[in-house]
């Protein structure tokens, strides 16, 4: 008879899948794939239905298999296309009229009359420009059908930054059944209370059909009007586009005539016929749209066709809205704003996905990459897969349904014992007297060929690569691994203690990293891992740490500290989803029945001494006790802490609540929590988690001795596979390192790091152009704030820098005086730099000083912590400087004639890094960020931001196509000239994401520099990947020069590891301060410029040694840090405002900027 335990649930189904061999052997258990492979569809085959009988004590239906992707089904009938108008922004911000324009849906949802290869017109949208200004609403008019008549919709207030209100802008908005709505215009306020206006928007066609636009009057730089010529959209994958002379405006506004513009000449070639695509218009109208084409490589042209036939709304988006736009002023140093784009999602097929991912360029030599530099070998924590002379290759996919639904926790358990049995009894839970009986049901859906994975070779055809089948494989070998041990992810964990504790509630605890991992040859990756679990302890342990005061952790919590708003805030934020056990001491109730239960917190509820509820049963008369009295009575347990608020728990919508006195609960251990840590937890986990390099490897050799891969026997005995104990040993070189140019002399770099000299280019600050605020609120500053600027000026001599004495005397407000802080920054708007003391542990402070200083005022600041003025360190003072000439546009070095690397030589290269940062897991309404920054001119050193906001975990930069118009706009005008070059740094994609960088991001530069005029620039894209578990080690003593006993800065590998036909490489481009060297990991995925392998690996080796604020080579290169800045930077711009997720656009005007004058102020 089985046994089971707890309330009766109800019946439901949860699908698992499993995989086992053809010979019907066994099936294997399947875990989740990482979120970083692509999902790639395996089809249905014949399947076969089993129902087994078995009796288990749980309801649950699970999959008890690891999900394995499964082919995407296309529905009949074409999709449906989203209607979005992007607005187009003049020169710095200012609005351009857009010509009348046929809409593209008539009232009530009717279908547009027009053909799809009619061109059509946009209609001048009136929308809210920046700081509020107000335009004319546009008068809404459906295309083929009778003049709508629009309702108004009334003006609404909103809340703009530090609680300002603000008036909502004036939109369309899409009435019921489709029906448009016209709301009048309105007044928006700007970050902080500055009006602004906004742009008009133009409708692009679709799929870029060409679409006819009159004579426009566009706003140019200066708010000079401009004439925008009519001009041929460019079409997918950078086709040429016949434009016409336009009246381009000149400097300063003047007009100038632009010469006709002569069409690129892309290399002739021969694509592939597609049949023409049905695209769903509005209401489901279908029209032809032809497919997208796709460029990669040294010029190769090839067509890349969605055999699905089905795009995402973005894929049509894109290809239906590309603006028809005039040549952009030549001085326009502002980056327009196309935010429209901000609430779409990126999305692909799986075929199309497929297709870009065959087009990525092949390195040259398929056995051999680049060749400068001392040749040596290293050792990786990467150990090679054995197959033997009977490995299965084929695995079978199954869907396992088991039900009713069970805990996760005896899923394992139960397969386990029934995967070759059609019935038998199981006990799983001893301290249940219930039995019930379960059904097991497996599904076949498909065969996995694991063939190509034993053959794998340079040269291997990708076609024949399936990414299903390295999922299978890993599922194969973690099988075992995770019946032993905690699974979280990709890691393990088989120790969960409380011996290191991080603060704040959590420990943290050391396991092992395992993954399946694709070179020249399949390998196996371990690696340390490291993570924070709640401490198992009673609830009142954590809420006396959270009342802590200077660290002192009172033995009893002071209820009155407990129930303070910012203490139980941060305790029921904590607690919320935890379980705890709850049992009262002794363990009996007066019953003969246990009280010990597990119950899942919801949060927090009232004091057991005020809490008064009816404690009758139903055959007692009604008796309303507070909970210390049910407890002295009912329970005979006298609560100890009877103020103290109680636990809320059970289900959220239960009509009476359960609340749960503190003192009897304790957190259950190994519960794994996705958080962010705070500043202190980080910094402990760091010091916990950084070792030496030898330590490291150590730990990783002991990590796969405790993993005991080679011991299960769904490995040696079922697949015949096993695993080499020994790390995988592979070639490396080391690059040499560049020389670098000062004012006067040279630096050579020695162990990733040089001396600094006087700057190349000094900036100075002039007597009483500057001054210092102190936000510390710390008594005796000023002695200390006095020897900061003596250093500072001794300092700035030796590099070449005139600082004079700063405006006295300084200031020091609470940082809490938000409405005098304003005050103060306001009366100094002519200061050149304000110097700004904040507290050590808090980045409230910070993100409130540059929302006022860089959103409101245009004022540069830099922010010191506190610690740092008290240290009265030299070189801290240096590094100061570092940031400061870089900000007032001074130039700290650059490389030296010798060292220029070959694809800079010319002076035609636009530097591009991109990066995009989320909100952490339990953040609710906070969108991701999306910050580019390129180059300005040939000295790869000073560097334009352009931030975006984007809906929350989306990687994709989709308004990327503006922001790059914008900034060949900049290097115009500083340069004088278009580049002919781009070379784009990509950072924090993964590789399943590598075929929407291409479709999304490039296909979106290479539209930007048709719409530019700029000719046939060539792009070249690398992706720059940090979150990998690669390490590398010496092979010997001699091999190092660092005390951490790391590789040497500048060893690259980029062979037997790496992808066996794509330019692929890891680089240790820095000496590590502490810890053991994480290698990034470069992947070329477009190379038009056909640069070589030694071009692209001195380029980005060279580049990490550009980073404006120290002097020594950073892990990554200079554009790709300066987008990792931006966008921290962006988020400190929008911390503590309430965002709007479902009007980014509103939101996206008051991320604008006013720091044209010092465009490197995010260092």
């Amino acid at each position: 008879m089985g046994k089971g335990k707890g309330k009766k649930k109800k019946q439901s189904t949860q699908k698992e899948e499993a995989a086992s061999t053809t010979r019907d052997t066994s099936s294997e258990q399947l875990q989740e794939g990482s979120a970083s492979k692509e999902e790639t569809a395996s089809t249905s085959k014949a399947a076969s239905s089993e129902q087994l009988q078995v009796r288990l004590p749980s309801q649950k239906k699970e999959q008890v298999a690891q999900r394995l992707p499964q082919k995407q089904q296309v529905p009949p009938g074409p999709p449906q296309q989203s209607q979005f108008q992007p607005e187009l922004q003049g020169a710095w911000g200012k609005p351009q009229q857009a010509p009348p324009a046929q809409q593209q849906q008539g009232a009530q949802g009717q279908p547009r009359q027009a053909p799809p290869s009619q061109p059509r017109q946009a209609p001048p949208a009136q929308q809210q420009e920046a700081w509020g200004q107000p335009q004319q609403a546009p008068q809404f008019q459906p295309r083929q059908a009778p003049p709508f008549q629009p309702r108004q919709a009334p003006p609404d207030q909103q809340q703009g930054a530090w609680g300002q209100p603000r008036q909502a802008p004036s939109a369309q908005q899409q009435g019921a059944l489709g029906q448009p709505r016209q709301a009048p215009p309105d007044q928006q306020q700007g970050a902080w209370g500055q009006p602004r206006q906004a742009p008009s928007a133009q409708q692009q066609g679709a799929w870029s059909q060409p679409q006819q636009v009159p004579p426009a009057q566009q706003q140019g730089a200066w708010g000079h009007p401009r004439q925008a010529p009519p001009a041929q959209q460019q079409g997918a994958w950078s086709q040429p586009q016949q434009v016409p002379p336009a009246q381009q405006q000149g400097a300063w506004g003047h007009p100038r005539q632009a010469p006709p513009f002569q069409p690129q000449q892309a290399p002739p070639f021969q694509p592939q016929q597609a049949p023409p695509a049905q695209q769903q218009e509005a209401w489901g109208q279908p029209q032809q749209a032809p497919p997208p084409q796709l460029i990669t490589g040294a010029g190769d042209a090839k067509l890349i066709t969605d055999k699905s036939k089905m795009h995402s709304d973005v894929d049509k988006q894109q290809q239906a809205t590309t603006s028809v736009e005039s040549e952009f002023s030549q001085i326009s140093l502002r980056d327009p704003l196309q935010s429209t784009k901000t609430s779409q999602k990126a999305k692909m097929t799986s075929s199309a996905m497929k297709q870009y991912q065959l087009a990525i360029p092949k390195r040259k030599n398929i056995m051999k990459a680049g060749t400068k530099g001392i040749p040596i070998r290293v050792y990786t924590n990467l150990f090679e897969i054995i197959f033997g002379k009977d490995f299965v290759t084929n695995a079978v996919h199954y869907d396992v349904t088991i039900s009713p639904i069970a805990s996760k926790a005896i899923y394992r358990k139960v397969f386990e014992k029934c995967r070759m049995k059609a019935e038998m009894e199981i006990y799983i839970d001893e301290e249940s007297q219930r039995r019930k009986t379960y059904t097991i049901s497996l599904k076949k859906v498909a065969n996995i060929d694991l063939s190509w994975i034993k053959h794998l070779r340079p040269g291997l055809d990708e076609a024949d690569r399936d990414q299903t089948g390295i999922q299978a494989l890993d599922i194969i070998m973690r099988h075992a691994p995770e019946s032993r041990s905690l699974s979280v992810g990709k890691s393990l964990f088989w120790e969960i203690n409380d011996k290191e504790p991080l603060s704040g509630g959590l420990s943290l605890s050391r396991g092992g990293f395992m993954s399946a991992v694709l070179g020249w040859q399949p390998y196996i990756n371990i690696d340390v891992s490291h993570k924070g679990f709640p401490k198992s302890q009673n609830v009142v342990d954590l809420m006396a740490e959270f009342t802590a005061v200077r660290g002192r952790i009172p033995t009893i919590p002071d209820p009155e500290e407990v129930n303070k708003r910012w203490n139980r805030e941060k305790i029921e934020k904590f607690l919320k989803g935890l379980k705890v056990t709850y049992e009262i001491p002794n363990g009996r109730s007066g019953t003969n029945h246990s009280t010990k239960r597990t119950y899942r917190l919801n949060g927090l509820g009232p004091k057991a001494s005020m809490h008064k509820f009816n404690s009758a049963k139903e055959d007692e008369p009604e008796n309303i006790q507070t909970i210390v009295e049910y407890f002295a009575e009912r329970k005979h347990y006298n609560l100890r802490h009877p103020d103290l608020p109680c636990l809320w728990a059970g289900a959220m919508d239960r009509r009476e609540k359960i609340y749960l006195p503190a003192e009897l609960c304790t957190i259950v251990a190994g519960q794994s929590v996705n958080r962010k840590l705070d500043e202190m937890q980080t910094s402990k986990m760091i010091k916990y988690a950084a070792t030496d390099a030898p330590t490291r490897k150590r730990r990783i050799e002991a990590a796969f001795t405790k993993i005991d891969v080679n011991t299960s026997s769904t490995m040696n005995q079922e697949f015949h596979l096993s695993i080499s104990t020994n790390m995988k040993e592979v070639d490396a070189r080391i690059l040499p390192a560049p020389v670098l140019q000062y004012k006067a002399t040279t630096a050579r770099v020695s162990k990733g790091i040089w001396q600094m000299q006087a700057f190349q280019t000094a900036c100075n600050l002039e007597e009483k152009s500057w001054t210092i605020l102190d936000l510390t609120d710390f008594r005796g500053l000023d002695t200390l704030i006095r020897d900061f600027i003596n250093s500072l000026q001794q300092c700035a001599t030796e590099v070449g820098m005139t600082i004079g004495n700063p405006q006295v005397p300084w200031k020091s407000l609470r940082p809490q005086a938000h409405a005098e802080i304003t005050e103060y920054f306001r009366s100094k708007k002519g200061s050149k730099l304000i110097i700004v003391i904040i507290p050590d542990r808090t980045d409230t402070t910070y993100g409130k000083v540059k929302q006022i200083t860089e959103l409101s005022l245009g004022i540069l600041t830099q922010c010191i912590k506190l610690r740092t003025i008290q240290q009265r360190s030299y070189s801290a003072v240096k590094n100061i400087l570092l940031k400061i000439n870089s900000k007032l546009n001074g130039i700290n070095h650059t490389l030296t004639t010798q060292s220029i690397p070959e694809c800079l030589k010319k002076k035609d290269c636009m530097l591009v890094g991109a990066d995009v940062t989320h909100p952490s897991p339990d953040a609710i309404n906070i969108p991701s960020i999306a910050a580019v920054a390129a180059s300005s001119n040939d000295s790869a050193f000073q560097y334009n931001i352009a931030l975006r906001l984007q809906q929350p975990k989306e990687e994709m930069i989709l308004d990327l196509e503006e922001i790059i118009i914008s900034q060949l706009n900049i290097y115009r005008q500083k340069m004088s000239y278009l580049p002919k070059k781009i070379i784009y740094y990509r950072d924090g994609v993964s590789e399943g994401q590598l075929a929407q960088v291409m479709h999304f991001e490039i296909n979106a530069i290479k539209r930007a520099c048709t719409r530019s005029k700029a000719g046939n620039i060539q792009i070249t894209c690398l992706v720059v990947q940090k979150r990998h578990h690669v390490r590398l080690f010496p092979t010997s003593d001699r091999e190092t020069d660092d005390r951490n006993k790391n590789v040497r800065a500048g060893t690259i590998v980029d062979t037997e590891i790496t992808h066996p036909n794509h330019i692929d490489f890891y680089l240790v481009s820095h000496a590590s301060i502490q810890g053991t060297a994480r290698p990034t990991k470069y992947r070329c995925i477009c190379n038009e410029s056909d640069y070589t392998e030694d071009n692209i690996e001195e380029l980005t080796y060279y580049l990490c040694h550009m980073y404006a604020r120290c002097t020594r080579a950073v892990s990554y290169p200079a554009p790709t840090y300066y987008a990792h800045l931006g966008a921290y930077r962006g988020r400190a711009l929008i911390q503590g405002v309430n965002i709007r997720l479902d009007n980014l656009d509103a939101e996206q005007n008051k991320l604008c900027m006013r720091m044209d004058n010092s465009p490197m102020c995010f260092v």
